[in-house]
């Protein structure tokens, strides 16, 4: 026996005071209302209905279930409506991973915009290095997430921004002999976890250089890009740090870019999903995201 049909039976006679009545509103024979009520009262082992020539009314147990099977359906309407509103991509929570350049500088614009145009949605966003995010992505610990290293092409990915790295220093190591071959073996490096984007970008830069990362003088390794730019900024060192991270130093003359054998070191952001992706909201998240080809 369906208890929520049976309930729904019940619910009508009691309103309506009468099988009859009740049958007629549902559109079921009567002896089908009656079956419903009957398997309830068996199944209770008590009566709901005091029945008499005029109708049939609540006894006390049929007042106690009344009273529930109201607090039931509208549970089951609320229900309804939230699961319509979730399929219909029109409320949900987005769960999203992102790197800590993309959660600090890009994304954040972006999510205000898109939650402006769909505001019965909320968006969980978890930060980290590249690495972290990448692996709790992989242990299904979000659907969507946006990482500074080329993933897997196994996995569902999409190229976004591209970002600049630069050698930035307080201007006191402006007068670094820049004509020596090794002049950057010279310098007291700042470096971001070798988990991190920027970190692995840098290294690779360097390599390609022609230099010998293990022979670079690292005076501090760093969890995150403001603790890189603080660093610098104190004169501990140099570092590599994106672009994005340093804009406002950059302009008023706090931090300087130091120049490199290559002019242009860059990475790419690269947006990540599993699919299917569903509640509907992470889908159209998601294609919005992607769509985002030059940050606002």
């Amino acid at each position: 026996m369906s208890y929520i049909q049976s309930l729904t039976v019940f619910l009508y006679v009691a309103e309506e005071g009468s099988f009859s009545a009740a049958a007629k509103k549902l559109e079921l024979t009567q002896p089908t209302v009656s079956f419903h009520i009957d398997n309830l009262e068996k199944n209770f082992g008590c009566p709901l209905f005091k029945r008499t020539s005029k109708g049939v009314s609540l006894t006390i147990y049929g007042d106690k279930l009344y009273e529930t099977t109201r607090t039931i359906n509208g549970l089951i309407t609320d229900t309804h409506k939230e699961i319509q509103a979730m399929a219909q991509g029109s409320a949900g929570r987005i769960l999203l991973g992102a790197s800590t350049i993309p959660a600090d500088y890009i994304l954040p614009p972006l999510l205000a915009n898109f939650l402006k145009k769909h505001t019965g949605l909320t968006i969980s966003l978890v930060t980290g290095d590249s690495h972290t995010i990448l692996e709790k992505f992989n242990h299904g610990e979000f659907p969507i997430a946006v990482i500074g290293t080329k993933p897997d092409d196994s996995l569902t990915s999409q190229p976004l921004w591209t970002d600049k790295l630069i050698l930035a220093a307080h201007p006191d190591f402006e007068t670094a002999d820049y004509t020596s071959k090794d002049w950057l073996l010279t310098l007291p490096f700042i470096l971001r976890k070798k988990s991190s984007g920027t970190a692995s970008s840098a290294l690779n830069a360097l390599s390609r250089f022609g230099i010998d990362t293990d022979h670079l003088s690292v005076v501090m390794e760093a969890g995150s890009n403001q603790a890189v730019k603080a660093a610098i900024m104190s004169k501990i060192g140099v570092g590599f740090i994106s672009e994005w991270a340093v804009e406002g130093e950059l302009k008023s003359g706090q931090l300087i870019a130091l120049p490199l054998p290559e002019p242009v070191i860059e990475r790419q952001f690269y947006a990540i999903s599993r699919q299917p992706l569903l509640p509907a909201c992470l889908e159209l998240f998601w294609s919005y995201l992607i769509g985002q080809q030059q940050p606002l």
